[in-house]
């Protein structure tokens, strides 16, 4: 049989000067495609780099850490376990840079008095408006009684020890405060307590 498909000649010259006929069966399939104005290209493939992949996998890890702490993370009161009508005291509990006559105190919630124990003394309170004079002046500096002072208007009552008082300086080593409070309208009788300790060096 014979094939009717036109022939394409291709001239190439040589650098002898020489002119060679070159059959469309000897035309690479490239040139071939080109003459037919259809060219195809392989797909380029992108190479993912190593330091793409590593940096995705550092914030995946760092993502999910930071979930799981969230879910996890107490917040410091919760840590310390204070009661719902306890703002704050003061040392801190396990607190051991303490000195020898730091002030205790304790921050309680409206409506709440409260008393001291330390060290399985019971520490005397006195109320502060009774021990203002009636007739202070502003700026008039008051003695308070070496006892420990509830301030109702506050809802806080603190500690100093002090010559002459119940206790006058702790101690080198640990100490344990307890701290009974109630609500005023409900009276002692219904007291609960809270204890901590501290460390003084």
């Amino acid at each position: 049989m014979c094939d009717d498909r036109p022939r394409h000649k291709v001239q190439n010259t040589s650098t002898a000067g020489q002119t060679v006929k070159v059959s469309e069966d000897q035309v690479p399939r490239e040139a071939s495609l080109e003459s037919e104005g259809t060219v195809t290209t392989p797909p380029v493939r992108r190479r993912l780099s190593i330091e793409m992949v590593l940096i995705s996998a550092g914030l995946a890890i760092g993502l999910m850490m930071v979930i799981l702490g969230l879910m996890s993370a107490t917040t410091g009161r919760d840590a310390l376990g204070y009661p719902d009508q306890i703002v704050s005291v003061s040392p801190a509990p396990n607190d051991r840079q303490v000195l020898s006559q730091t002030e205790i105190s304790v921050d309680l919630i409206d409506g709440y008095e409260a008393e001291l124990i330390l060290d399985g003394i019971e520490i005397p309170t006195t109320r502060l408006e009774d021990a203002a004079p009636q007739q202070a002046k502003p700026g008039q500096q008051i003695e308070l009684p070496k006892t420990a002072i509830y301030d109702q208007g506050n809802s806080l009552i603190r500690f100093e020890p002090t010559e002459g008082a119940a206790v006058e300086r702790y101690d080198v080593g640990v100490h344990q405060v307890t701290v009974n409070f109630w609500k005023i309208e409900d009276g002692r009788n219904a007291a609960r307590s809270f204890s901590w300790s501290f460390e003084v060096l």
